[in-house]
């Protein structure tokens, strides 16, 4: 059985700007009910659930956030807001929150009688905590989204003020209800090294930790003292395994109940009986260039490279067609999609004429060369899912207009930091990043030079005219954190789109569709994050 759901971001427009317009309007957001309340619970207690997963945690408290980390321990954890599938603002730790006449202060009602699975108490002390620990690790994946705040205040034990030094319209997404409003035990945090927290890591959430083994598995039982009500199944357990087609046949043998799955196995999980679904989400696939290093510093080199990837042909021979080809990093879901932005379009002679007028000439062995150099780009590449063949499509591509090149692979967790960091001789990598919510960004990707997961690399240029753009984007980006007129924020997100592409600071690929395969014994399960994460604090194993 398959469930498709690719329109499910078209709503959000409306939602975002009504909670935008709320932001200088002074509203008191009610106590709505939270869906994972919404229903009594079915089945039968007991039986375990099994997920598999590609890479280890990046961390245990989310100062670096990634997918496949959040997919992984999001069972410990509750945020302070949730949001649903039009991402309308839910209750979650927080009950009410309210937003001041002008959008400085957010006061929270938080959830009464929550407890860490330490025993500690969840109250407006554990709130501000978890706020300031982000602001005073610079390394944190959410400094930034807490940049903005000045102070928090306690007002009462299930009450708390936060101030913001400036108005931050998307403050109350990217910081309250995002992955950096997790909360964990304050006690567990200050007896551990902050640095390496997650001996044990502690949080409100569903399912309380048992046991890790890096490289095989992880471990959760059930919460019995659940604020939300104990779950139905006893136990989860997240199995770490790297290559996907024996993920596939853990799952084709009965041994997992989850599985992000490849499109090319689709047809193959539903002969078994598996259940499919399939979202297109928030974020974007793309080339990441090095505009800092090497020769792809020279805007004739990356202007060529995007004119050599064949986005049509890698999306039907090796996504199946799932995904949607993007114009400028952004889908048309979002409110800041714009189609005057033009789309690169693959033209491997156009390529080839930029190449010659920039001096690069082919050579008798099918290489261009200048001066006695060789074009020749160093591809980063990692094991993680396919990425390591779409590596190598981009080299086979980039070989036809006469750019030569080497692949250097890493384990995953090595690969984003050598990316991110900067670090090594590397010019182009096949990336993706998925945004957690659609409208809330100009690019569906970390394109701002300050970003934590910038992914041009431009913050670290040294060529006068990339340093210009780098300031003009980051100029861009500082103004749409505060701006409240919608208006005046698309037209920074046409600004930013379009630098992307007049610098051709990345190639962009497509949207992607998120599939997973799921054992159709498993009932009561919610895909969340555009059917990214699942939850399982309502599912329940029917045998």
């Amino acid at each position: 059985m398959t469930r498709i759901s690719n329109d499910r971001l078209l709503d959000t427009s409306l939602n975002r700007r009504s909670l935008l317009a709320m932001t200088s309007a002074g509203v008191v957001l009610p106590h709505l009910m939270n869906p994972a309340l919404s229903f009594a619970q079915e089945g039968t207690p007991g039986g375990s659930a099994t997920l598999v997963l590609g890479a280890n945690p990046a961390s245990w408290d989310l100062s670096t956030s990634t997918w496949i980390t959040w997919q992984g321990i999001n069972f410990l954890y509750d945020r302070l807001l949730n949001f649903d599938e039009n991402e309308n603002l839910t209750p979650g730790l927080a009950t009410e929150w309210t937003i001041s006449d002008d959008g400085l202060e957010y006061t929270l009602k938080l959830r009464e009688g929550v407890q860490f699975h330490d025993g500690t108490p969840f109250n407006a002390e554990a709130v501000q905590f978890n706020i300031q620990r982000h602001i005073d690790k610079p390394v944190s994946a959410f400094n930034a989204a807490f940049s903005a705040v000045d102070h928090v205040d306690i007002v009462d034990e299930y009450t708390v003020n936060i101030v913001l030094g400036n108005v931050r319209p998307v403050f109350i997404y990217e910081a309250l209800s995002q992955w950096g409003a997790l909360q964990l035990s304050p006690t567990s945090y200050a007896a551990q090294d902050p640095d390496n927290y997650g001996n044990p890591p502690v949080g409100t959430g569903p399912f309380v930790f048992d046991s890790y083994e890096p490289g095989s598995q992880i471990v959760y039982k059930r919460n019995e003292n659940y604020w939300g009500g104990a779950p139905m199944i006893e136990e989860v357990r997240v199995k770490i395994i790297p290559e996907p087609a024996v993920q596939l046949t853990e799952i084709e043998a009965g041994a997992a109940d989850w599985i992000l799955l490849n499109p090319k196995d689709v047809s193959t999980a539903e002969d078994i009986g598996l259940v499919i679904e399939s979202n297109i989400t928030p974020g974007a696939h793309f080339v990441s260039l090095n505009v800092s290093r090497g020769v792809t510093s020279e805007l004739a080199v990356r202007k060529a490279i995007a004119l050599a990837i064949d986005r049509d042909t890698l999306i039907e021979a090796l996504a199946y067609g799932y995904p949607v080809k993007s114009r400028a990093g952004v889908n048309e879901a979002s409110r800041f999609y714009d189609e005057s932005i033009p789309m690169v379009e693959y033209n491997p002679d156009q390529a080839g004429s930029v190449l010659d007028e920039a001096g690069w000439v082919l050579g008798s062995d099918g290489v261009r060369e200048r001066n006695g150099e060789k074009l020749v780009v160093s591809i980063l590449s990692t094991d993680f899912v396919d990425w390591g063949l779409y590596n190598q499509a981009i080299q086979e591509q980039l070989k036809q207009i006469g750019i030569d090149s080497t692949i250097t692979s890493l384990e995953w967790n090595a690969y984003l930091d050598q990316w991110r960091e900067n670090q090594g001789d590397w010019q182009v990598t096949y990336h993706s990043q998925g945004s957690i919510q659609a409208a809330i960004a100009p690019i569906q990707a970390s394109w701002a030079p300050s970003n934590f997961w910038s992914i041009t690399q431009i913050d670290d240029a040294t060529d006068p005219e990339l340093m210009e753009v780098a300031e003009r984007l980051e100029a861009l980006n500082q103004e749409f954190l505060t701006a409240i007129d919608e208006t005046r924020q698309k037209e920074i997100a046409s600004e930013a789109q379009s630098l992307f592409q007049e610098w051709q600071l990345t190639v962009w690929l497509w949207h992607p569709a998120t599939l997973v395969a799921l054992q159709p014994r498993v009932k009561g399960y919610r895909l969340t994050h555009a059917g990214r994460v699942l939850e399982l604090d309502k599912a329940y194993i029917e045998e």
